[in-house]
Parts: structure tokens; C-alpha cells; sequence
């Protein structure tokens, strides 16, 4: 293979894994937005550990509800192995 169908290849996997990523972490947000209003309450938030140990750095604006911002950024900042 030429060098520069190995690199569009390697782009192409990058992408793919994160869109899986995006994907993936938006189907744990709605899973947690169990009543779909667009926000992990404090009560959603008891079916899942870290969410619910970590909530007030989950949620940064401090109105009681994590949304799909907030979850994200609680996401990454999680060490990896969750």
C-alpha cells in the first residue's frame, strides 16, 4: 500500500472510533435520562455509581440536573477504566 492510503486509512479508524465513542456515550446519557426530558436527575443518577458518587463535579452549574453537556465533560474527566 502507498503512504498515503495507509494514512487515510489510519484517519478513517481515528474517526470511526470516535463517533463510536460520541455514539456510545449518548446511548449511557439516554439510558440515564430515563424519563427523556433531556437531563440525568439526582434520583436517574442513582443507577450509576460514578455518576451518583461524583454528581456535584457532574453537575457544574449546580442546578440539580446533569445534561448532556455536563455528562460529557463528566465523562472524559473520568480516569480511564471507569
Amino acid at each position: 500500500m502507498k503512504k498515503k492510503t495507509l494514512q487515510q486509512a489510519a484517519v478513517a479508524l481515528v474517526a470511526a472510533g470516535f463517533f463510536t465513542a460520541v455514539v456510545a456515550g449518548e446511548d449511557v446519557f439516554s439510558k440515564l435520562d430515563s424519563n427523556a426530558d433531556g437531563a440525568i436527575s439526582s434520583e436517574e443518577a442513582t443507577a450509576n455509581e460514578a455518576l451518583y458518587k461524583g454528581w456535584e463535579a457532574a453537575d457544574a452549574n449546580q442546578d440539580g440536573q446533569v445534561d448532556a453537556a455536563e455528562f460529557s465533560a463528566f465523562e472524559t474527566s473520568m480516569p480511564t477504566g471507569k
